[in-house]
C-alpha cells in the first residue's frame, strides 16, 4: 500500500512538471535531482539566484497542490 501511494504522488509530480514553463521545469530537476543550489542554477541558466528561487517555489506550490489538493 505504501509503495502504491508512493507510486501516485510521483505521477501527480510529473504530471504536473509537464504542464511548468521549460525553465521553470529546468530549474526544478536542477534542484531536487541535479541538488544544485539556487546560484549554480542561475550561472548555468543566467538567471539571478532570486529569480532562480521565486520559479523554483511557484514549481513546488504547484507540486504539492498536485499531491496534497
Amino acid at each position: 500500500l505504501h509503495l502504491s501511494i508512493r507510486r501516485q504522488r510521483q505521477m501527480c509530480i510529473r504530471d504536473r512538471l509537464d504542464t511548468l514553463p521549460m525553465t521553470s521545469r529546468r530549474i526544478f530537476l536542477m534542484a531536487q535531482i541535479d541538488g544544485l543550489s539556487n546560484i549554480e542554477i542561475g550561472e548555468r541558466l543566467g538567471l539571478t539566484p532570486n529569480a532562480v528561487q521565486k520559479s523554483l517555489a511557484r514549481a513546488l506550490v504547484r507540486c504539492y497542490a498536485a499531491v496534497y489538493g
